[in-house]
């Protein structure tokens, strides 16, 4: 089995410290980047071989790390995020998942259960804390989503209706040009124009509007 490669993104110097001392003994999870800020990880994913697995604060200096997990999935788009966090509102689970995100840890989680995660998420999984759990369960539920608006508000075309769905399927502008047979330019033009009909600043941010409004 080759080594899990993990990047941890946490701005916390002594927890970050003693996670790596923790991971250094697994020697089928190698560590390969370790930094206290989103923008370094989107650095690193713009100019190296993906990564299996990250490990994202959330709260983080500079970009968030649900903004983060947004841009490394452009880039990677089979990376595995857990999101690693202080907060359990339905707000950050949200937005997490919609991100890209398929865990969601507690910082209060043993670091024996961090490194059972790596290993899960790496063959399929979606290590949750059962807290967190609950929150997703009550997600779901009838009623909990907005009724959907009228969806002439946003006065999308049906063009970029589509471009939105792939978009909130995780594709990258390449792998939305390549699907749908333009340039890649075509489609960074077409999700500057959703940005702008739907007021927000990101693809996570986009993608949980369509689907908070249900407009794919």
């Amino acid at each position: 089995m080759k080594a899990i490669r993990l990047g941890i993104v946490e701005d916390n110097h002594a927890l970050r410290k003693r996670m790596i001392e923790h991971l250094s003994f697994e020697e089928e999870i190698s560590l390969v980047k370790a930094v206290d800020n989103g923008e370094d990880m989107v650095r690193f994913a713009k100019e190296n071989p993906p990564l299996n697995v990250v490990l994202m604060d959330i709260e983080l200096p500079g970009i968030s790390g649900i903004e983060t997990t947004d841009r490394i999935k452009s880039l990677w788009p089979k990376v595995d995020i857990i999101m690693f966090t202080v907060y359990e509102d339905d707000e950050r689970v949200f937005d997490s998942i919609v991100s890209g995100a398929s865990g969601y840890l507690l910082k209060d989680t043993d670091f024996d259960r961090i490194v059972e995660a790596i290993y899960e998420i790496h063959q399929g999984g979606s290590p949750i804390s059962p807290s967190i759990a609950r929150k997703l369960l009550k997600l779901v539920k009838p009623g909990v989503v907005l009724e959907k608006e009228p969806e002439q508000q946003f006065d999308l075309t049906e063009r970029e209706v589509e471009i939105l769905r792939l978009v909130t399927d995780g594709k990258s502008n390449k792998e939305i040009a390549e699907h749908l047979f333009v340039s890649p330019l075509t489609i960074k033009t077409h999700v500057k124009n959703i940005y702008e009909k739907l007021h927000v600043h990101s693809r996570a941010a986009a993608a949980k509007l369509a689907l908070k409004h249900k407009l794919i």
